[in-house]
């Protein structure tokens, strides 16, 4: 690796925009691990409403697990036999942590929650999909951990328990064992169930209210559902496991949802789509001599997809030495004002070119990285998305892995947006 590509790792890491070290930082108390992803797993987390009829609701939890298709995981037994059900994503307040109070989403229901279809249901193993209306800008899917939990393994879970006066709970927990089993729980007061399938048993306590909400690893991915209805168990808890949520989503009938999106169709029906404000993507360039011609082919490729779904910009433009200045008084600059002059150009370079979406300026010598949120795309793209595409860059310069690093940005932009490539699982 070249002297200046070395250099470009260490002073990102000593700039204020790094987020990721090049020196490996301590492995974190289970508190910060617990916090960490309780954030991230919030953001695909659904409070379910299931109306019986008669005056009753049934409420529990569910999770996002397919953003492009719009699929709800949760519990057959908190959906049962309705065609529709109700689900709310996560409101923030002011001090951007999410409403915990039930009233603030009781009382702004009209606005709040978001109808879908209950498009199917494996009985045996209480869980069902639903498949919402729409989904709502910021909401991120909940990724499928590669395989189950092992017993001694920390897991994590978020419901929202009826007997508690706040929804988003936080549980954490660890893994008793993972076996085959049989059991009973209540669909409703008059009607009780028989399931059999592999469950995850924690020592985690759980609910009704729970019941189909995400139990997921470290790494904030799913390896398990919320079965809060089990009528034998005691101080302990049973989640359906990851291999029967993979089962239920390849399904072939699942997997057919991909062509038919009737909602998307009439919604195009009804509003006709607005003349994008350009015709073709801004060029992006690569002076900076960072990337493969086959890495860097991916970023035309990721702005055409953009501007033509989302009618959103995509640019990035990388340099060998500074624009506009000397790269020796760039390099005398402190990391504060270095920053404020990246900054500057960025904002400069997204006035210039009148940029709706996000432009990305990387500078070899000195190495310096800036990632800039166009005020026109504010609330089409969010804040999360910039700090996740900023971290990923950073974090694979660190590494040394640009051409990785580049794919893995631009895949977060497009997940961002629902636009992500569908991966199949292994069985």
């Amino acid at each position: 690796m070249s002297r200046s590509l070395m250099s470009l790792a260490l002073l990102l890491a000593s700039s204020p925009l790094a987020m990721a070290q090049v020196k490996p930082e301590p492995t974190p108390a289970q508190g910060d691990v617990g916090a960490n992803v309780y954030r991230q797993v919030l953001h695909s987390t659904v409070w379910v409403h299931s109306d019986r009829g008669g005056g009753r609701l049934a409420t529990g939890t569910g999770s996002l697990v397919d953003k492009g298709r719009r699929l709800v995981l949760t519990n057959y037994h908190v959906v049962g036999e309705v065609k529709r059900a109700t689900v709310f994503f996560p409101s923030y307040g002011g001090d951007k942590k999410a409403i915990s109070d039930r009233k603030h989403y009781l009382d702004n229901a009209a606005r709040l929650g978001i109808s879908g279809d209950v498009v199917e249901l494996d009985k045996e193993g209480d869980l069902a999909l639903i498949r919402l209306d729409k989904v709502p800008d910021g909401v991120v899917e909940l990724p499928l951990a590669a395989s189950s939990p092992d017993p001694g393994q920390t897991v994590h879970s978020i419901g929202n328990p009826g007997k508690s006066g706040a929804l988003w709970v936080y549980t954490p927990g660890k893994v008793r064992q993972v076996y085959s089993k049989k059991w009973r729980a209540k669909l409703d007061e008059r009607t009780t169930l028989n399931f059999q399938a592999k469950v995850i048993e924690t020592d985690s306590p759980t609910n009704p209210g729970d019941s189909g909400g995400p139990l997921v690893n470290d790494k904030g991915e799913l390896v398990g559902v919320t079965q809060g209805g089990a009528l034998d168990a005691q101080l302990l808890s049973t989640f359906v496991d990851l291999s029967e949520v993979k089962r239920l989503i390849n399904r072939r009938s699942v997997q057919a949802l991909r062509s038919t999106d009737t909602v998307a169709a009439e919604t195009q029906a009804k509003d006709p789509p607005k003349k994008p404000h350009r015709e073709t993507p801004l060029k992006s360039k690569d002076d900076g001599k960072f990337f493969s011609e086959e890495a860097w082919a991916k970023v035309q490729a990721t702005a055409e997809k953009l501007l033509k779904e989302k009618g959103l910009d995509l640019m990035i433009e990388t340099y060998a030495t500074p624009p506009k200045l000397d790269a020796d008084k760039v390099k005398a600059m402190s990391p504060a004002e270095r920053t404020k002059f990246f900054k500057e150009f960025a904002q400069e370079r997204v006035k210039a070119e009148k940029i709706v979406g996000l432009y990305i300026v990387i500078n070899k010598s000195p190495g310096s990285l800036y990632v800039d949120l166009a005020e026109a795309a504010k609330g089409k793209v969010s804040e999360e998305t910039v700090t996740k595409v900023k971290q990923t860059l950073l974090t694979a310069f660190n590494e040394k892995k640009f051409d990785a690093g580049l794919a893995d940005a631009l895949n977060v932009f497009l997940d961002s947006q629902g636009l992500g490539a569908k991966k199949e699982e292994k069985k």
